[in-house]
């Protein structure tokens, strides 16, 4: 895995780093020392960092995820020798077409839902307003965040996530 900031130069931008990702919250720590603590925001993909800046997070389609605040971007790469975690085929961060009905919906019936559909919950986490809870496929495997408001329960967002989160 490897992360680069923009505005440096390339040989000094880019190297290991380390990247940590669970229920919604990412943690990225480059190899100089800077750390980012990211914190889910208001929807899918939009963070603020631990001085309240909003990043937005996009994934690429060879899974590299790209953390853009108003003035500088990280860029975190990860080696496919590596034994990721990710499922294949998994896109981080963006909701599975087959569960894209189920947002918006009320937790009681998109649970019973998500378990017609194989999906078993592992775990939740309360944030603030919000409750995420991770779930896995029965058959396969795959991982996937559920982001729902605490008050009224509605589902806000489903999205894949790291298989590592399923197992906390």
């Amino acid at each position: 895995m490897g992360c680069g900031k923009k505005g440096e130069l390339r040989e000094k931008a880019s190297g290991p780093c380390r990247f940590s990702q669970r229920q919604g919250y990412v943690d990225i720590t480059l190899r100089n020392g800077r750390s980012f603590s990211l914190r889910p925001a208001n929807q899918a993909n939009h963070f603020k960092d631990q001085k309240g800046n909003k990043v937005v997070r996009t994934v690429r389609g060879n899974g590299n995820h790209k953390y853009k605040w108003e003035h500088k971007r990280v860029v975190v790469s990860f080696d496919p020798d590596s034994g990721s975690n990710a499922h294949p085929g998994n896109k981080t961060g963006e909701t599975p077409p087959h569960l894209k009905d189920l947002v918006g919906q009320y937790g009681g019936e998109a649970e019973d839902q998500l378990m017609e559909r194989g999906y078993v919950l592992r775990n939740s986490s309360k944030s603030g307003r919000d409750v995420y809870s991770n779930w896995q496929h029965r058959r396969d495997g795959q991982c996937i965040t559920v982001r729902s408001d605490e008050k009224n329960g509605r589902y806000k967002s489903i999205v894949y996530t790291m298989e590592y989160d399923c197992k906390k």
